[in-house]
């Protein structure tokens, strides 16, 4: 079974969207003046502990924003979850202790 779009995005995506404004490099250019060109939206990540950066369409920032921010929150999520377990040993072993003693 096929999918209706040819590049459909993930759900969630690591990395950030940044708006960035570009210089071309030409000497009669507004942008030699300080008037830049933009603004363009680049989705931002790391790939092997490489920082790399790719075009986004306009069309597609909104649900790149939407699938980034899906994953920090999923990370947060984790990571209390974590530390709530992480807690809950402590307790068990701060327990036991008391156990062994009571029974000593």
């Amino acid at each position: 079974m096929k999918n209706k779009s040819e590049n459909p995005l993930p759900k969630m995506l690591p990395g950030t969207v940044c708006r960035q404004m570009v210089r071309c490099g030409k000497l009669n250019c507004k942008c030699a003046k300080g008037q830049l060109h933009g603004a363009y939206f680049y989705h931002f990540m790391r790939v092997g502990g490489r920082l790399k950066k790719r075009y986004l369409k306009p069309d597609e920032v909104q649900a790149v924003k939407a699938a980034c921010q899906a994953r920090r929150e999923d990370e947060r999520e984790r990571r209390i979850e974590t530390r709530q377990a992480h807690q809950s040993v402590r307790e068990l072993i701060a327990r036991l202790r008391q156990i062994q003693r009571e029974l000593i």
